[in-house]
């Protein structure tokens, strides 16, 4: 299926000009890939980040152009030789993260399942921080068979677009390990945020305090299942409030799902009790300070937490497919807002106005 397909194309200059919509070379699947057309994809804030500069250092020149977006979930079009997994016509989600071994590779990480770790050719579909393939913000995407998921009955292609979400939290859940009785405190109720709580409360964790920038993240917050909610911007003080709720302990265990240019990892080890955890899921977008000191002193556990891979045999994409099919999560109240993509701009602009716009999750939608 050679030919162009439309596409939000970033040149790797200044936002806004340095993006246009226009035609893209679509991408051929060789052996063992699949040509997917992306009906739903997420915008993400590591998406604007890019764009507006803040990681753009990261992003190597030889992505340029690029095609972003990887929060997909389509159709399958074109399938490539030795493809058996799936059929043209079959409803997937895409699990953007690609390893060596696709491309032919054989690294540690990658031989046992941790392909997330890749340190000899990590690929991503439509993030520009590795390798690339274009991503969701173009009409079609190719990605290895052994990447894509199908979408059960009843799913719709919005809520499967948030899967990547969900196993980024998914994760973060298995490498925190809470224990039934747990307190723990989520900070930041963007959508990573609040498919965090989801996940918690899906394996038994009540006592959860939600620290939210603004009031209409704790109101959904609640909604999903934060006990208490603690709102940064009628003025309260995350320290001093999560202190009084536990009466001076602190939580046993810290989620940080900010990430960006905020003190959230400070904050977490201030607010986590002697012996806790503070599991790092945030991407930061320069380098942060932290109280060693302070870890040093309580001997809090920092785990740092980087997308998701397997958990010991069960992929952990899987795993959120199957909260989501179950209805262990609600992804329906998350998709605030949905665009064309030529109206890109409108979009970049309602996800960058929160205070504003009240967006928890925009995506780009096709007709």
């Amino acid at each position: 299926m050679r030919g162009k397909m439309k596409a939000i194309i970033w040149d790797g200059g200044d936002f806004p000009d340095s993006l246009r919509y226009g035609d893209f070379d679509i991408p051929e699947p060789g052996p063992g890939w699949v040509l997917v057309n992306n009906k739903v994809v997420g915008i993400c804030g590591s998406d604007i980040h890019i764009l507006i500069g803040d990681t753009k250092y990261l992003v190597p020149k030889k992505n340029f152009p690029a095609v972003l977006g990887h929060e997909n979930a389509g159709a399958v079009v074109k399938t490539g030789e030795g493809v058996t997994s799936v059929k043209p016509g079959d409803r997937v989600a895409v699990e953007p993260i690609h390893g060596c071994i696709e491309f032919g590779g054989n690294c540690p990480m990658c031989r046992i399942g941790k392909y997330q770790l890749c340190q000899s050719g990590l690929t991503h579909v439509g993030m520009p921080l590795t390798r690339m393939l274009p991503g969701g913000y173009g009409e079609y995407s190719i990605v290895h068979e052994s990447h894509l998921f199908h979408i059960p009955e009843g799913v719709t292609f919005e809520e499967a677009a948030l899967l990547d979400i969900l196993a980024v939290n998914v994760h973060a859940v298995n490498i925190g390990q809470p224990k039934l009785g747990d307190s723990v405190a989520v900070i930041g109720c963007g959508i990573v945020g609040l498919d965090m709580i989801q996940c918690l409360k899906a394996v038994g964790i009540t006592n959860i305090i939600a620290v939210a920038k603004y009031e209409f993240q704790a109101e959904i917050a609640k909604l999903l299942g934060a006990k208490e909610t603690i709102i940064l911007n009628n003025g309260m003080d995350p320290i001093k409030e999560v202190m009084k709720i536990t009466g001076g302990w602190g939580v046993d265990q810290v989620y940080e799902c900010v990430g960006g240019n905020t003190d959230a990892v400070s904050q977490s080890i201030s607010i986590c009790c002697p012996g806790g955890k503070v599991i790092m899921l945030g991407g930061a977008s320069k380098p942060r300070a932290i109280d060693l000191q302070g870890m040093l002193l309580k001997e809090i556990n920092l785990l740092s937490s980087n997308s998701y891979s397997t958990f010991g045999t069960v992929r952990e994409f899987q795993i959120a497919i199957n909260m989501l099919q179950d209805g262990q999560v609600n992804h329906k109240c998350l998709v605030t807002h949905r665009f064309l993509h030529e109206d890109y701009l409108k979009a970049f602009e309602t996800v960058m106005s929160k205070e504003n716009t009240n967006v928890i999750k925009a995506v780009f939608v096709r007709e």
